[in-house]
C-alpha cells in the first residue's frame, strides 16, 4: 500500500485536489487498488502535519504495514508520472538498506545548506518541473537518477518502517517547523546508514524556490548541529543509477 501524506493550508488548492484525484485514479486502475491519501489541514508545523496523518492512519482498521510506503508531498505539486511508474518508483524504498527516494537532491551536502548550489560541478541529481501550470512551467534538470546525501522535501518517501525509526518530530535545533525539515530527515538517514535515492518521477512543482527568512535561520542552525559531519560528498561511483 502506498499513502500520500498532504500537509496544506488551502484546503482548495487546485493541485491538493489533483493529488487526491491522483490517488483516486490509481486505486480504480491498479489490480492491488493500493493508493490512499490522507491530509493535514492547518498544521502549526509540517512535522505535526505528516505526524498527525500517520497517527491518523494507524487508527484505522488495517493500519500500515512495515513495508508500506509513506510519501510526503507538498500541497503544490502535481505527479505526471503514470500511477503504475510512479508506485513503482517510490516502492523502491522497498530495498535493502533504503532510506528515503525524491525527486531530487545532492550527493555532495556542503555547507551553502542549498543542495542544488552543486548543480554546475555535476553533483545533483533529478529533474522538476517548476511553474504555475502546464503552459508555463519550465524544467529544471539537474542530473542523472542516483544516490543523494540530501533529497529536496516538494517529494520525498519511505517504509512506514524507516520513518519510525527517523522520527518525525521536530527536532530541538531548528527553531522553524517549515523550513529545512527535508534536509534534517534525509540527512539523518544517512548518517544513520540508510542510503538516500533520486529516482525519476516526474512531477511540477508551483513553488518559485525562492528562500524565506526561516529557511536561512534553520540552516545556520542546521550547520551549528551538523559542523563535524559537513561537507558530506559521496563517492562517485555510488552517484548514479537505482536501488538494487
Amino acid at each position: 500500500m502506498i499513502y500520500l501524506s498532504i500537509c496544506t493550508r488551502d484546503k482548495n488548492s487546485r493541485t491538493l485536489l489533483e493529488l487526491m484525484h491522483y490517488s483516486n485514479l490509481y486505486k480504480s486502475s491498479s489490480p492491488e487498488g493500493g493508493m490512499e491519501y490522507v491530509v493535514a489541514y492547518n498544521a502549526s508545523s509540517i512535522y505535526e502535519g505528516h505526524s498527525n496523518n500517520i497517527k491518523e492512519l494507524e487508527k484505522r482498521a488495517t493500519p500500515p504495514k512495515d513495508d508500506d510506503i509513506i510519501v510526503l508531498v507538498h500541497d503544490d505539486v502535481e505527479i505526471l508520472s503514470l500511477p503504475a511508474k510512479f508506485a513503482w518508483l517510490v516502492s523502491l524504498a522497498k530495498k535493502p538498506g533504503v532510506g528515503f527516494v525524491g525527486v531530487a537532491g545532492a550527493c555532495n551536502f556542503t555547507h551553502q545548506g542549498a543542495w542544488w548550489s552543486v548543480r554546475s560541478l555535476g553533483e545533483a541529481r533529478g529533474f522538476v518541473w517548476q511553474g504555475k501550470d502546464d503552459v508555463s512551467m519550465t524544467p529544471n534538470h539537474f542530473g542523472r537518477p542516483g544516490q543523494v546525501v540530501v533529497l529536496d522535501g516538494c517529494l520525498i518517501a519511505a517504509t512506514y518502517k524507516t520513518l519510525k525509526d527517523i522520527g518525525l518530530t521536530q527536532p530541538d535545533y531548528i527553531s522553524s517547523g517549515w523550513d529545512f525539515y527535508d534536509i534534517h530527515l534525509t540527512f539523518l538517514a544517512h548518517y544513520k546508514g540508510y542510503s538516500n535515492y533520486v529516482v525519476p518521477i516526474m512531477i511540477r512543482h508551483e513553488s518559485s524556490g525562492l528562500m524565506r527568512d526561516g529557511w536561512y535561520q534553520a540552516k545556520d542552525e542546521f550547520m551549528k548541529k551538523w559542523r563535524q559531519e559537513i561537507p558530506c560528498k559521496l563517492p562517485v561511483e555510488k552517484t548514479h543509477g537505482l536501488p538494487k
